[in-house]
Order: C-alpha cells, then structure tokens, then sequence
C-alpha cells in the first residue's frame, strides 16, 4: 500500500464529504469565528485555529459513535482544547529557551506559573491562562450558561467559576500580539506585478521548488509539480477568469497590513469591483516559501477590507455557496 496510489474512490468520497460537511457547518462559521478571534487575539492565529478545530473535527466525526445533537458546543470544545494545549507547547518551548538545562517533564504546568519566574516567557503574561480565557469567553461573550461552558471546556462547574474568577480579574491587561517575520515588500510587489500582468512564468519563477500554496478548506498545493498543474492554483488565477463576465477584471495589490504585506484581491461582485480574497506570504531570501489564501474566510478579509476602507464582497464558507452564488449570478 505505501507504494500505490490511494483508491481514487477513496479520495473522492472523502472531497465530496469534506465539502458537504463545510457547506453543513456555514451557519456556525461566524460563531466559531468570534470565538477563535477573541481567544487567540490575532485574526491569523484565528484563521488557523479555525481550520484546525475543523480539520478536527470531520477527523473525529468517522471514530464518534454517539449523535452529535450540538454542533456549536462540538466545535468550540474542539477549538479549546486544540488552543489550550497551543499554550502549553508555548509555556513548555519558553521555559526550555530560558533554562536549557530544566527537565521539560518537570515544568510547571500552568502557562502564567512558567511565565512569572522566567524573564524570557515574560511576554505570556499579556494572555489569560487558557482556561480563565475561554471561561471568560464562553460565559461573558457567548452568554453561556456554566453548565454549557463546563462542558465545553471539560472541567467541572465549580473549575469554571474559579477561571471566571481569576480571569475577570485579570483582564485589565491589554494583550499584544505576537509577532511574526515579516515578508519581503520588494518579492510580494513582484508577485502582484506579474499576476496583473497575466506572467504565468514569471509567477512560477517567483516560487521555491519546495514551496506550499494552501487555501483553507479548499486546495492544498505542494512543489513544483502542483503549480505547474494545468488546473492548478495558479492555472486558475491565470485562466479561468481573466475578465468577469461584468466587464470587471481581477487584479491583485500589495499593501502593508500589522507589520506585513498583504496581496488583495479584487474582483467584480454584481457589477462592483470588492475585495474579494487576502494572501498572506512567507518568503526565503528571493523567493516565496508559502502562500496562504483566505478567499473561503470571509470573515479575516472584511476585517482586512475594514482596516482600508475598502468594501468586502459578500463572503463564503464553502465551495459551493460560492458555486450556488455564481449560478445566481449568471441566471440573474
């Protein structure tokens, strides 16, 4: 087996489940939005908790065999946990940066007791711990009541009040985010340059043999093999709508966004041209590493579109609001 081709008919009942499973879940996705948001305090982190805990989720669906009569408290409890456990990896990683010689088994457990003796983990401070966050979540912003949020978190009544607790009393505290390396200006600009120029070669030349191109929840592209797929990500963006039916044709453009240059994606919207998608890259010397694609995450991109005055076109969740909104379009 670990040299033959998975059965395609494997994939493909796992595609066409995947993409139901979303299009099932598209009432919750601003739920578990505001959610993801307020607990990681950084629209990418969101993002990618956001995908996780769905990713998760439709994993743990096919080894459940109970009925999953709340969907919402499913989700947030698996959004908690994968976070929760984010801060512990955290806490464990900053307490081996500032004492190398400490046995990783015998680090404190909690994230704030790790951060109050070591310098170097000072900047954990600026967070909740885990739990005392989500508490505070789930109860204050969600209007959850305590049974709901005990069973969400997994703890007990009485461990929510405490967190409760603990955690109003310490949010007087702004957080910060923390930051990331930013990509270059000069190789984004490039990027967008000969994506309006329609540079197929050019874009492809811009890449790293072993890069990724990740649209979340949709496709997944790897290497060389991947870009230079005729119905590929970048065949795509190239080919498959040059110029909108409306007369409005897409184009890209950088701008610096909280310290990292963004590509914005603009494209016609009944008549109007909006943004529409927003990329995010990480680059390696003159060429870029990774692409990442927010185009199914119309939530990250209204707070983009938002932060430039720049309006949003009504957002989707899963491939096929998109397809059903276009066949709408196309019927009108």
């Amino acid at each position: 087996m670990a040299d033959s081709a998975l059965p395609s008919e494997i994939h493909d009942a796992a595609k066409a489940a995947w993409h139901n499973y979303l299009n099932l879940l598209d009432p919750l996705r601003p739920v578990l939005h505001r959610y993801c948001r307020r607990l990681t305090g950084d629209i990418w982190d969101a993002e990618d908790l956001i995908q996780d805990t769905l990713l998760r989720g439709f994993a743990t669906l096919g080894s459940v065999h109970y009925t999953i009569s709340n969907p919402r408290a499913y989700l947030l409890r698996i959004a908690t946990n994968l976070w929760i456990d984010r801060r512990r990896r955290a806490a464990l990683e900053m307490a081996a940066i500032s004492d190398p010689t400490a046995d990783a088994g015998a680090a404190a457990p909690a994230q704030e007791q790790a951060a109050s003796v070591r310098d170097a983990g000072a900047a954990l401070l600026q967070y909740l711990a885990p739990r005392e966050r989500a508490a505070v979540l789930l109860k204050d912003v969600f209007d959850m009541s305590l049974d709901e949020s005990a069973q969400i978190i997994g703890t007990t009544v009485g461990a929510v009040k405490a967190a409760l607790h603990r955690g109003r009393e310490r949010l007087k505290e702004t957080e910060r985010a923390i930051r990331r390396p930013a990509p270059s200006a000069a190789i984004v600009d490039r990027f967008v340059e000969r994506y309006n120029a329609r540079d197929l070669d050019g874009l492809l030349a811009l890449m790293l043999d072993s890069a990724a191109i990740e649209m979340a929840g949709v496709d997944v592209e790897f290497g060389r093999e991947g870009f230079d797929r005729e119905g590929g990500w970048f065949a795509h963006n190239i080919r498959g709508f040059p110029e909108h039916a409306q007369g409005i044709v897409p184009r890209w453009e950088r701008r610096d966004f909280r310290g990292q240059s963004l590509a914005l994606v603009f494209s016609g919207h009944r008549g109007k041209e909006m943004l529409s998608s927003v990329m995010r890259f990480e680059t390696e010397s003159d060429k870029i590493a990774r692409i990442r694609v927010y185009a199914f995450c119309p939530d990250a991109v209204r707070e983009v579109g938002a932060a430039f005055g720049l309006a949003a076109a009504p957002g989707f969740y899963s491939l096929q609001a998109m397809l059903a909104d276009m066949a709408g379009q196309a019927d009108g």
